[in-house]
């Protein structure tokens, strides 16, 4: 009985057709500019079982998305069959378009670290912290230990460590990041 390796996800299609066809995919470094028309080219060539044709056009569709190989479209560049072999050239109006698919997609990924960003801020607000040298030896604040805040008195202030009586008698040294004060 013949075992199916059948290939799923995208970056594990790019890695075996890298494989399959070296002078055409590369894992790493500058990307070549493809053929228009690969896709059908890699059916021809490649087991049917190893691929199937959506999860092949999704994963070329990615590739050639990618910004190493957006950055590879040049005017007057030639674009490469499976086997390495210069095909067509490269018009401007092919360079325009990847410049233009290039810079919208920096701008999405801004967008998205910004967005990132903001909702990592709304998730975990924090009250500010008084400085270390705001902090007064007797004064009441709380720290947070695993996942509550406790209430405990300063009793020493070092330079990094600020040390706190825990209502107990149990003493610890604690960072000030970790100090809240209200």
């Amino acid at each position: 009985m013949e075992s199916q390796f059948q290939l799923t996800n995208s970056k594990d299609i790019i890695a075996y057709l890298a494989q399959q066809f070296p002078n055409c995919f590369t894992l790493e470094g500058e990307a070549k500019p493809l053929k228009i028309g690969i896709f059908q080219d890699i059916l021809s060539r490649l087991d049917s079982e190893a691929l199937s044709k959506t999860k092949l056009r999704v994963a070329l569709r990615g590739y050639t998305m990618s910004w190493r190989y957006l950055y590879s479209i040049k005017e007057g560049a030639h674009r490469i069959d499976l086997d390495g072999n210069p095909d067509e050239i490269i018009s401007k109006e092919q360079m325009e378009y990847a410049q233009q698919q290039l810079k919208e997609s920096k701008q999405k990924a801004k967008e998205r670290l910004k967005e990132r960003t903001q909702k990592e801020k709304r998730k975990n607000p924090r009250p500010p912290v008084k400085k270390a040298k705001a902090l007064k030896v007797g004064d009441y604040v709380k720290v947070i230990l695993g996942n509550k805040p406790l209430k405990v008195q300063i009793i020493n202030i070092e330079k990094e460590h600020i040390k706190v009586n825990v209502g107990s008698g149990m003493e610890l040294t604690v960072k000030p990041e970790h100090i809240i004060t209200k």
